[in-house]
Formats: C-alpha cells, sequence, structure tokens
C-alpha cells in the first residue's frame, strides 16, 4: 500500500512512522491551523483583494496561462494555504517570494489546483437516462454519413469520455450504422490527457464498472485494465482552457459536470456562452448534480431538472461568442484583478413604490411625448424604432428594406445623408434645422440632430432625432390678386441658396478627397504588386511544401501500417504466452522484482489449493496463511538468483498443512524486459511426491529380493556342503 500510494504522486511527505507523529504535530502548531477553531475556515484570514493573493495569481497566470482569478477565491485560497503550511510558511508575502524562486512549487500549485476527481459512470442515474433516452434519440436522428459529435471537458483523466463511449457502443450493439460517432475530451491538466490517452486503469478505477463490462471494453494487462480500441479510437483527448481557447463547433451534445463548482460567476457565464455557440440549434448540454445556468437562463431550456439535462434555445438569437481571453503579457498580468463578492444592497417597500411610479411616468412620457426617432449603425440600417416615425420615414416599394435613406421622405434625404456622414466624421452631435417638408397642403418645418451612441455593442450606433418646427398652410393664390405667397418664395430661395452653398463645400471637399484617394490608391497598387510577387514565391514554396508533406504522410500512412501489423503481432504473441503458462500441467508462477505474485496459473491454484485473487499481487511467502514461508526457497530467490540469474531442478521438501509434505523441484529464472525495464522472475514447479515414494518402495522390494537372494544362496551353500560331506 505505502509503495502503490508513493507511486501514485499524491504523497507529499514519505517518512518513518516517528517521523509521520513529529510532522502532524508541527503542522497541528501552523498558525493557519491553529485560528481554525476562531473562524470558519483557515481561508478566512486571506482577502480577497490581498495584494499578495493577487500576486500568486499573477505568477501562476504567467507560468501555466490560466487565471485563478476566475475561479472561486475560497478553493484557491485553501489549497495555496495548503501548499504554505506543507512547505512550513507562515505568511502568504514568503509564499509569494517562494514562488518567484522557485519554479517547480509553482508547477506542484498548479496541479494541486487542478483538482481532477472523476470516476466510471459516476452518477448512475444519469448515466442510466443518458443510454435509455437521450443518446439513442441523439443517434435516431443522425442519418447515414453524417456523425455525432460530443464534447467532454473538464474530462480530468478520461473516465467520463470512455463511459459515454461505452454506452454508445451498447446502444449501437451489432447493427450496421455508418453514423461516425466522435467525442471530443479536453481538459486544463496536461499530464491527466496524457493518462486519458494511454486508457490504462486500476482494478480500483473500475469499481464502477460491471464485470461484463470491463469483459467487453478492457484488455488486462500487467498494470492494470487498457480500453479496448474500439472505445479508443471514439475519443480524441486535447488539452483545452475552456475560458481561453476557442471552442469546438457543429455539436450535439457536450457534457459538463462538476466544473462549475469551482467557477466564479462570471467565469460560468462565458462558459454557458461558449457551450451556447458550439451547440448545434437542437443540442443538449448536461451538468453536475449542483450545477445550473441561472446566469444565462435565457440560452437553454431545462429538459430534465433531475438529471440537469438542457437543450439550446431556438431563438436564443444568433451565434455571438464572447471574445477570447488575449494571450497574456506582462502588461496585461499586472492589471489581473480578482473578482469580489458585491455587497447586499436593501430595497425597502417605499423604494419600490418609487421605482413603479417613475417607471409608468416614463413609458407616459416616451410613448406620447418623446419626439420621434430611430437607432441606426454606420451602414444607415435601421436598429430601433422610438416614437411616431410615420411622417419622416415610408416603406418604399419593392424588396422590404430598413435602410435609412430609402425610407426617408425625398425632401429630408438629401439632408439626412449629408448630416450622418459629417456626424460619423467628427464622432460628434449634428444639428440641421429649417428644413421644408410638405405633406398634402402643408409645409412642416422640421430639423435633424444625429448623436452618436457612448455604449459598448457589437459595432458603433447612431440616434437620429427628427423635431417639427413649424408648419404653414399654402394656398397657389393670394386673394387680393393672385400674387404668390412673398414669405414662401423668400424662404425657398433661402434653402435653395443653403443647398448650393453646402453643395459646392461639398464638391471642394469631394475633389479634395478624390485627390487624396488617387494617391493612396496608387501607393496600393504599388504595394499590392509587390505583394503579389511575395505571394507567387510563397505560393511556390508551399507548394513545394504540400509535395514534402504529401510524401511525409504516405510514409506516416505505411509506419503506421507496419505499427498496427506489430501490435497485432504483439497482442497475438502475449494471447499465445498466456494460453501457454495457462494450459502447463506443472505450476508456475510469475513474480516481480520484490517476489510479489503478478500471475499464477491454474495449476498452481488446484495443487496448492489457493485462489487466483487472492494470489495476484500477494508476497510470495504470504500465500494460503504463509504456507510458503520455506526457508530453502527464500535462499534461492534472495541469494542465489540474483548473482546467478537463474537456478535448476533444486529439490525441496516442505509440509504444507492443506495438502500435507510435497517433494518439489524448483526451476526460476530471472529476466528484464527491454522495452520498460522491468524485472520479472518466471518459477516452476514440478511436484515429483509420487515419483519420490515409487521409487522410495521400488529400493525397499530390490533390497528385499537381494536378501532373498543371499538367503538362497546361503541355503544352496548349506546343501551343497552337507551332500559333499
Amino acid at each position: 500500500m505505502p509503495h502503490s500510494a508513493i507511486a501514485s504522486g499524491a504523497v507529499d511527505f514519505i517518512l518513518s512512522p516517528k517521523e509521520i507523529a513529529l510532522e502532524l504535530s508541527r503542522l497541528s502548531e501552523h498558525p493557519l491551523v491553529k485560528s481554525n477553531a476562531v473562524k470558519n475556515g483557515e481561508e478566512d484570514l486571506i482577502d480577497n483583494n490581498d495584494p499578495d493573493l493577487k500576486a500568486v495569481i499573477n505568477q501562476l497566470l504567467k507560468v501555466a496561462g490560466v487565471n485563478f482569478g476566475l475561479y472561486k477565491m475560497n478553493t484557491i485560497k485553501r489549497r495555496i494555504i495548503r501548499r504554505m503550511v506543507l512547505n512550513k510558511i507562515a505568511t502568504l508575502n514568503e509564499y509569494a517570494k517562494l514562488l518567484s524562486q522557485r519554479k517547480e512549487e509553482i508547477d506542484i500549485l498548479y496541479q494541486d489546483l487542478l483538482i481532477n476527481v472523476t470516476s466510471f459512470f459516476r452518477d448512475t442515474e444519469t448515466h442510466n437516462y443518458l443510454k435509455a433516452t437521450l443518446l439513442p434519440k441523439l443517434l435516431k436522428r443522425k442519418k447515414a454519413g453524417e456523425s455525432l459529435r460530443i464534447w467532454v471537458p473538464a474530462c480530468a483523466t478520461g473516465e467520463e469520455a470512455y463511459s459515454i463511449a461505452m454506452m454508445l457502443l451498447e446502444i449501437q450493439g451489432s447493427q450496421t450504422t455508418n453514423i461516425t460517432i466522435q467525442i471530443f475530451a479536453t481538459d486544463l491538466s496536461e499530464q491527466s490527457v496524457h493518462k486519458a490517452r494511454l486508457g490504462v486503469y486500476s482494478k480500483q478505477d473500475l469499481e464502477t464498472v460491471s464485470p461484463k463490462r470491463i469483459q467487453r471494453f478492457f484488455t488486462k494487462i500487467d498494470n492494470g485494465f487498457r480500453v479496448n480500441k474500439a472505445v479508443r479510437d471514439m475519443c480524441v483527448f486535447a488539452p483545452h482552457n475552456i475560458l481561453r481557447d476557442p471552442p469546438f463547433s457543429r455539436l450535439d451534445f457536450i457534457s459538463c459536470c462538476n466544473l462549475f463548482i469551482y467557477f466564479d460567476t462570471l467565469a460560468q457565464k462565458k462558459a454557458i456562452n461558449t457551450f451556447h455557440y458550439a451547440l448545434n440549434d437542437d443540442g443538449y448540454l448536461m451538468l453536475g448534480k449542483s450545477e445550473s445556468i441561472s446566469q444565462s437562463a435565457n440560452l437553454f431550456t431545462a429538459i430534465n431538472k433531475k438529471y440537469k439535462i438542457f437543450a439550446r434555445k431556438l431563438n436564443s438569437g444568433n451565434r455571438l461568442l464572447q471574445p477570447l481571453s488575449p494571450r497574456y503579457t506582462q502588461q496585461n498580468l499586472s492589471e489581473t484583478t480578482i473578482p469580489t463578492t458585491i455587497k447586499n444592497v436593501s430595497i425597502n417597500s417605499n423604494a419600490g413604490n418609487q421605482f413603479g411610479l417613475d417607471h409608468a411616468i416614463d413609458s407616459i412620457l416616451i410613448s406620447d411625448f418623446m419626439p420621434a426617432s430611430v437607432v441606426i449603425n454606420y451602414q444607415m440600417e435601421i436598429v430601433q424604432f422610438r416614437g411616431a416615425t410615420e411622417l419622416f420615414l415610408l416603406h418604399p416599394k419593392g424588396k422590404a428594406t430598413f435602410n435609412i435613406l430609402k425610407m426617408a421622405q425625398p425632401e429630408i434625404a438629401f439632408d439626412l445623408r449629408n448630416t450622418i456622414s459629417k456626424s460619423i466624421k467628427n464622432k460628434s452631435r449634428v444639428l440641421k434645422s429649417g428644413i421644408e417638408l410638405r405633406v398634402n397642403s402643408i409645409v412642416r418645418i422640421i430639423s435633424l440632430e444625429i448623436l452618436p451612441l457612448n455604449i459598448e455593442w457589437d459595432e458603433p450606433l447612431l440616434l437620429v432625432v427628427f423635431k417639427e418646427q413649424d408648419q404653414i398652410e399654402l394656398f397657389s393664390q393670394q386673394i387680393d390678386g393672385g400674387k404668390k405667397n412673398t414669405l414662401a418664395k423668400d424662404r425657398r430661395i433661402k434653402k435653395l441658396e443653403e443647398e448650393l452653398a453646402a453643395a459646392h463645400a461639398d464638391s471642394l471637399m469631394i475633389s479634395q478627397q478624390q485627390e487624396a484617394f488617387a494617391e493612396e490608391l496608387q501607393s496600393a497598387n504599388e504595394e499590392v504588386v509587390s505583394s503579389n510577387e511575395e505571394l507567387q514565391t510563397v505560393n511556390e514554396e508551399l507548394e513545394t511544401s504540400k509535395e514534402e508533406i504529401e510524401s511525409a504522410n504516405e510514409e506516416l500512412t505505411t509506419t503506421n501500417q507496419e505499427l498496427q501489423t506489430r501490435n497485432d503481432l504483439l497482442s497475438e504473441s502475449y494471447e499465445y504466452s498466456e494460453a501457454v503458462i495457462a494450459t502447463l500441467h506443472n505450476p508456475m508462477i510469475v513474480l516481480d522484482k520484490n517476489l510479489r505474485v503478478k500471475s499464477a496459473n491454474e495449476t498452481f491454484c488446484k495443487m496448492f489449493n489457493v485462489k487466483e485473487e487472492e494470489t495476484e499481487g500477494q508476497l510470495l511467502y504470504d500465500i494460503g496463511n504463509k504456507q510458503w514461508d520455506i526457508p530453502r526457497l527464500r535462499e534461492l530467490l534472495e541469494e542465489v538468483l540474483p548473482e546467478k540469474s537463474h537456478f535448476h531442478d533444486v529439490e525441496i521438501t516442505h509440509t504444507f498443512p492443506s495438502i500435507g509434505e510435497k517433494i518439489m523441484l524448483f526451476n526460476a529464472n530471472r529476466i528484464i524486459q527491454k522495452t520498460n525495464r522491468i524485472e520479472l522472475i518466471l518459477l516452476a514447479i514440478a511436484d515429483v511426491t509420487e515419483v519420490r515414494k515409487k521409487a522410495t518402495e521400488l529400493q525397499v522390494k530390490e533390497n528385499e529380493i537381494l536378501l532373498l537372494q543371499i538367503d538362497a544362496e546361503r541355503t544352496l551353500r548349506k546343501i551343497i556342503e552337507d551332500s559333499e560331506k
């Protein structure tokens, strides 16, 4: 057990029992441990805004590229305090200095913060629901030739991904289908991803897997069980940071269990938006039992609240992926902040009533007294309408459009275009007044005001406000002589003069801009010609590289086929050797360098009355209530074998409590595997008890016959002597 714990890498100290007691006593006297009785937890001793805590997180961000400031601070602080206690450090400032001096401590803390806790079929009821309902539904709606795409973020050592793969294989059964299944499993920890790729698990790791599944989906090897090729080929493992790296796309199902319990609210919301972007319109998301999407309920609908299954909403808008976190530089490292808890604000009932009154008043003012206005983008497309805009904007005939210039009344279109252009160019408010708009027999004097909106949006926006200043009735002739209305005439002349002056200024500005554009176009043309030549050279290099890649790909394909053939031969050789050992009439066991049994054939178990599961992993001398603790055998294995590497036909007589006395011939050979340098001992045993007994009986009979012969000779001699006398 201690050797297994040390090999797992989870041990902080390797000490004798006496040293363990002293270390426990020292840990109990640590300031952060002693104060635990006063506060709810030692993490409360460190404030979230502590500059030393920010320094620790910044160092992790700089080295590992992961911003743990987006994680729940209590979890982060508990892990940091644990490392402080183990390093005999009392203050966070000292620990921050230690991190700057020892890079290996940063790596240890980083691995400690990545809590890789998982297991096969972790939640039995949820996995039963997936197998019985959701996964068959996903497979059924796929057509021949299409692929089912699944993402398992925070996969740890791969148990969750392999569990889903096994269930899908069970659902498909023996049916012939062209549906390809792709399971993308990702995690921050490269060590965990490496273990998941190997697909090797111990007997303890498979405690939640049924014997039937172990037999079907796993192959027994020396140090555990390996996932079969059919399951392994369905899964693709890769390191991935869900808060920074681009996600997968066109997914049908995402299984993200027990990741949000470590994320702060902001990180949870960003992850949910990422999942929303990655899923198909009819995709599903599964979370852990203690997780929810309360921060983004507008993106998903709960399908099964008990098992936390959510469906992507069909009317949740366009797929918008939040900007990914930038690659970290020294500048933005110093600006990293840690989320702090927002203080609760109490609101009494009077404040609530006041808010309702204000809202009612604002609604009336907006609906009845707000001037007509629209919100547009820089492409002149209307985003929102406000107030009554029927007087100024009309729907044109033909194809529907929201372009404000096409919807505007002809009399105001020219001024509207110029005013918007000036506002975009100067990025400021622009007012244009005195514009005549003729409606039936009434001339309306209106004004336009363009205001840039300074808000965070996907694109720049402008607010266009229409205001009516005055209105005048027109008469084609006056009663006193039929003369035209002088006032209207003067106003018309003034407007035309203003338009002419504006047109002259615009034409002059356009001419200057055209000259500047011509010079820029000439320069750009020269750059394009130069770039074209460079691109041609690059294209030739790419063609050459493409040919080299194709050649290398062919070589890799050939090598892969050879490796596959060798792997098949190796598997066949392994199965052949296992079958040979199993069918031997003589008992045989395989020991490791510590004389622990790695395997024993069936003949050994039957002859010496032991069980296979009680034998493997046990020390040879402890088998069968220590009945194999034979002094002569111990001497051979511990003294003779290390020097000579083998011994043959060594006879040992031993009395076993259960089967009696046995006379045995021992043959042993010590071998070292070249690939992984593992030392093994092959020990073959021949039971010669019956042979020795038969030989002894034969010897006794031969002695008896010899004695009879001697007696007969003596009698014969006496008879001869008597006859002679």
